[in-house]
């Protein structure tokens, strides 16, 4: 089986997809040879005139340059200079529109031109095969060599020695109507363009050199053998000629048809092997190495019915198209349209301002016969035809479909960029649509889209290390912060002797342990709310209780009164702090409020309990007295209860140096009063229970069994009251008596308090003995029963008094001979001696004994 090469060499092609025949036109404008067109008035010279980036502008406004000057620098691996075409001055540099289907706006140099066409000095030729590809690559890149094809892709990134090249191939083709600029370049100049490739095939070191050129240039190939033969080089380079058809000048089609190799997506020719260059581009090479002139014009067919005589013209980069338009008699009125390029891939220019560039090789003017009409394109009919005729084998309806949405993102899914712009589908389409005037529109716009994705990938990527840098300084800040903080601890602890760090923690707890104590003492305020609230609570439902159920409103009332009670005493004993650093005569302060709010609660929880009117029929029914009997057993517990609470409150002892606050006395004081007042109203409660009037009738239930139960309610009161006085009278004090004038001025105001109790609790047994009855006497033996009770009753509280009146005055003799209280002056002192306390106690036992025999004598009557 041969090899590739030898089938090549053979003249075996390979065939691809689609392509159309169009008419070819191109005899007019080769039956002369190439001219040189006049230097114009001036020139516009793009920056960048290939694929890539633009050189840096070297000139100023107002420079004069010579001929072959460069007017940029190359900086970059895709960055080809620009030079002067001819001498002159440089009048403006700006954004001009583009040679371009989007005319997009980019920099260009304005050269006004002084027809002198003076020129930088003449250097000498290189003898390229003493120079390494590197050096030869940089010579064809400084000459501002790109392709000429129609892509402008920089030549000299092309011809790198980086992997080996199997196939070295000359696009001579030139499928496109019109277009004859290469066709006259080989006939003329075919030994040049041998000795560009030689210099191509001296970088590169291909295994065969293969020329492929149509068959309707029959004078160009004869000329290419020609050279060839002269040369001596039949054996390395070959001259194929394939069949008209177009697109065969596109790079992946002749590569097909002359190698049989496919080149797929993303992929370039090299990674196959395979080099291509343009038969212009290759006659630029020989003129930057052998002549030392870099690329100021090229050769550029001007044809269409509209010039008198088309023809092929050596035109300088930069020219104004108006300028070759009006040189070469143009009849613009006749012209139908200025095409920059061919028919199928040029495009149409508004106006004929724009200039010449490295990439451009014709200029159509075709007259309105000689082309199909421009019309207002009709709407897609999906034909297929486009399809049919891509050599890429796109989809190009789709394409047209997401150009018109601008649809980036699916203009690249559906490979736009692939599209080598032949204008085969716009030829074929039949709605006439300019699809390829779409698609380049496209391209900038994918391509603009892409430079902002790079540039967010860069700035991303420039922000991820930016955070990096800026983590790792927080890192060794922190480091060295920790690094200088153990230093200055430990110089802390060898000069003091103390870790800083764990004294600073200690003040820290102990400052945390004192709020937590001042946070216990603010929950003790709130402790007596809850109290009241629990007995507003307990009230409500026994409100509710006693209207459901009146005949058990007693017991009820009693029960929720004894739990009252004894949640206030637990309460005022759990708010009392063993060891606080607050006055302890605050503390007693708060739980005396504390005692008369639950004392208060549960009198009137009483008496609204006792005052429930039954709503039966008294007559039918006796449990009234059972209730007021209730009643008044209740009230009396829970009086009892509240005295008892207050008696714990007066005796608090407390727990801070009595000469350093005088509060103890002052409490002592208003706790006494409290109990005095809490007294009084139980006492005027047991007299409203006493007196209420009988609702029945007297003969049924006595009046006699409501004495009974009053004079013992009385008699309890009187005995509860007097136990109360004894426990204030007893209170023992902590501190020197001789630091504090206040335990004799309390004494006294207890014994008075206690004596103003015994009054009124025999007042109200006065006032329960006199209870007259309203029956007849005669019908009730109750009286004489009662006298007896009575006597009984008045017997016990003189005994009890008695008993009270000695433990007053023990307490009296107690008290030191004298006490003295030094005021902040330290000039008055107040003296308090024993015969004076003795004498009121004496003075208070006397009234209470006298006050018992008269309720003794009431209670005989």
């Amino acid at each position: 089986m041969m090899s590739l090469i030898e089938q090549i060499k053979n003249g075996k092609l390979w065939r691809y997809l689609g392509g159309v025949h169009p008419q070819e036109n191109k005899t007019q404008s080769t039956s002369l040879a190439i001219t040189s067109a006049r230097i114009p008035k001036h020139l516009i010279i793009p920056v960048k005139q290939h694929i890539g980036q633009g050189g840096k502008i070297l000139v100023a406004i107002g420079d004069r340059v010579l001929k072959g000057q460069p007017l940029t620098a190359s900086d970059s691996f895709m960055t080809v200079p620009v030079h002067a075409p001819t001498s002159g001055v440089i009048e403006h540099i700006a954004q001009y529109p583009s040679t371009h289907p989007s005319a997009t706006p980019e920099i260009a140099i304005k050269l006004v031109c002084d027809q002198l066409d003076d020129a930088i000095p003449a250097q000498q030729a290189l003898d390229y095969k003493q120079l390494s590809t590197a050096e030869l690559q940089q010579h064809i890149s400084q000459s501002g060599v790109a392709g000429m094809g129609g892509a402008g892709f920089p030549t000299a990134v092309k011809l790198s020695d980086r992997q080996p090249i199997e196939f070295l191939l000359i696009n001579a083709a030139e499928c496109e109507p019109y277009i004859t600029s290469d066709d006259v370049l080989m006939r003329e100049r075919a030994d040049d363009i041998i000795l560009g490739i030689e210099i191509l095939r001296h970088m590169i070191k291909p295994a065969l050199c293969v020329i492929g050129i149509e068959d309707n240039k029959p004078d160009a190939a004869q000329a290419l053998e020609t050279a060839i033969n002269k040369l001596k080089l039949n054996d390395d380079i070959v001259v194929h000629k394939v069949p008209t058809k177009y697109p065969n000048g596109g790079e992946k089609q002749l590569i097909k048809m002359l190698t049989g190799k496919e080149i797929s997506k993303g992929q370039i020719p090299a990674q196959s092997g395979i080099v291509m260059q343009n038969v212009g581009t290759v006659y630029a090479v020989k003129q930057a190495i052998i002549d030392r002139q870099p690329l100021l014009s090229r050769i550029v067919t001007l044809t269409g019915k509209a010039f008198p005589q088309p023809c092929n013209v050596q035109v300088l980069i930069g020219t104004p198209i108006k300028a070759l338009l009006d040189e070469f008699e143009c009849n613009e009125d006749k012209a139908a349209a200025i095409i920059y390029g061919g028919p199928m891939m040029g495009f149409t220019l508004p106006h004929a301002q724009f200039s010449l560039t490295k990439t451009g090789n014709c200029i159509l003017t075709p007259i309105k016969d000689e082309i199909p009409q421009v019309r207002e394109p009709d709407a897609c009919i999906r034909c297929g035809e486009c399809a049919e005729a891509c050599p890429v084998d796109l989809l190009p309806q789709q394409l047209h479909w997401y150009s018109q949405a601008k649809d980036v993102k699916k203009l690249a899914d559906y490979n736009l960029m692939d599209c080598i712009e032949c204008g085969a589908c716009s030829y074929v389409c039949p709605s006439q649509i300019p699809l390829v005037h779409q698609y380049r529109i496209a391209k900038v716009e994918v391509r603009e889209s892409d430079a902002e994705l790079a540039a967010a990938a860069i700035a991303k990527e420039r922000f991820e290390k930016r955070n990096e840098r800026l983590a790792l300084e927080k890192a060794q800040r922190e480091q060295r912060q920790k690094e200088a903080a153990e230093k200055r601890r430990a110089t802390a602890k060898a000069t003091t002797g103390e870790d800083p760090v764990k004294a600073a923690m200690e003040r820290i707890q102990k400052a945390k342990a004192a709020e937590q104590a001042a946070d216990g003492q603010a929950s003790k305020g709130s402790a007596v709310a809850d109290a009241i609230a629990r007995a507003k609570a307990k009230k409500a439902a026994a409100s509710s209780n006693a209207a459901a159920v009146p005949d058990n409103a007693a017991v009820i009332a009693e029960r929720k009164a004894r739990k009252a009670a004894a949640r206030a005493q637990r309460e005022a004993e759990s708010s009392q702090p063993a060891a606080v650093t607050t006055s302890p005569a605050i503390e007693a302060k708060k739980a005396a409020v504390a005692d008369a709010i639950a004392r208060a609660k549960a009198k009137k929880l009483a008496a609204q309990a006792n005052t429930v009117t039954p709503t039966t029929d008294e007559a039918d029914s006796p449990a009234p007295a059972v209730d007021a009997k209730k009643a008044a057993v209740a009230a009396a517990i829970a009086r009892a209860k509240a005295k008892k609470l207050a008696a714990q409150a007066n005796t608090v002892t407390p727990a801070t140096d009595e000469a350093e606050s005088p509060a103890p006395a002052v409490d002592a004081k208003k706790a006494a009063v409290a109990a005095a007042i809490a007294r009084a109203k139980a006492k005027k409660l047991a007299a409203q229970e006493n007196t209420v009037p009988p609702t029945i009738d007297e003969a049924e239930s006595p009046a006699a069994v409501d004495a009974k139960k009053a004079a013992v309610a009385a008699a309890i009161a009187r005995a509860k009251a007097k136990k109360l006085a004894a426990q204030e009278n007893t209170v023992t004090p902590t501190t020197d008596e001789a630091d504090s004038p206040a335990p004799a001025v309390d004494a006294k105001k207890a014994a008075v308090a206690a004596a103003i109790a015994r009054a009124k609790a025999k007042k109200l047994a006065a006032q329960a003995n006199t209870v007259t009855p309203t029956t007849d006497e005669a019908d009730s033996p109750a009286p004489a029963v009662d006298a007896k009770k009575a006597a009984v009753a008045a017997a016990i509280a003189r005994a009890k008094a008695k008993k009270l009146a000695a433990q007053e005055n023990t307490a009296a003799t107690t008290t030191k001979d004298s006490v003295s209280v030094e005021k902040n002056d330290s000039s008055d002192t107040v003296q308090t001696t024993e015969p004076v306390d003795k004498k009121k106690a004496a003075i208070a036992a006397a009234i209470a004994k006298a006050k018992a025999k008269k309720l003794a004598q009431l209670g005989d009557k």
